[in-house]
């Protein structure tokens, strides 16, 4: 990075558990694609240490150099999905940027959202989503392609494939997926256009 360049931070929301960290190999593998050939100059097996026991949500963030700026932990609680409004957008967020000022300014004062983009559904501003329809689909072209939704490709739970809005309306299950929250169907929902 020349020394004129802003630098650009990431980070990663990682889950741990009575003091042990959660589906590591997908965060990693997330940081190698984010860092785009540059080696990563921290490892979260030995960098993670939890102050708190029982659910803590860790934040690590690094810079596109591959530098640890700082981890941070918090005792976590689950929050409740109920509404959900479609809004538009045309931002980029491939990359789990410290910087979600597109994300915040999109959320504005709703409970909760699911961004569209060129027509189709992405993500919540905090979850990827699924919809149910012969087994569990997932947006072929989240904004964010989350860890946990990473694992559960990899495991054959989920299928990727385009939601449009109207195959979304039509969705009788609907489910959102974090690191943190795993993967949870939401059992009352309600989209908002």
């Amino acid at each position: 990075m020349n020394s004129w360049q802003k630098p650009i931070f990431l980070f990663e929301t990682i889950k741990i558990l009575g003091f042990t960290p959660q589906n590591l190999k997908f965060h990693e593998r997330r940081i190698s694609d984010s860092l785009e050939g540059v080696k990563a100059k921290f490892d979260l097996n030995k960098l993670l240490n939890s102050p708190f026991d029982g659910v803590v949500r860790a934040k690590v963030i690094y810079d596109t150099s591959g530098n640890l700026v700082d981890t941070q932990y918090f005792p976590y609680e689950m929050r409740e999905f109920r509404e959900f409004k479609l809004v538009d957008i045309k931002f980029d967020y491939s990359k789990k940027f410290l910087d979600r000022s597109d994300i915040d300014t999109a959320k504005c004062k709703f409970e909760e959202i699911i961004m569209i983009k060129n027509n189709f559904a992405t993500d919540t501003s905090i979850a990827n989503l699924a919809i149910f329809e012969d087994g569990w689909i997932t947006p072929e072209a989240p904004l964010l392609k989350g860890t946990t939704r990473a694992r559960l490709l990899e495991e054959g739970f989920l299928k990727e494939d385009d939601i449009s809005v109207q195959r979304l309306l039509n969705a009788k299950k609907f489910a959102v997926m974090n690191a943190m929250i795993g993967f949870c169907e939401v059992k009352e929902f309600k989209f908002i256009l």
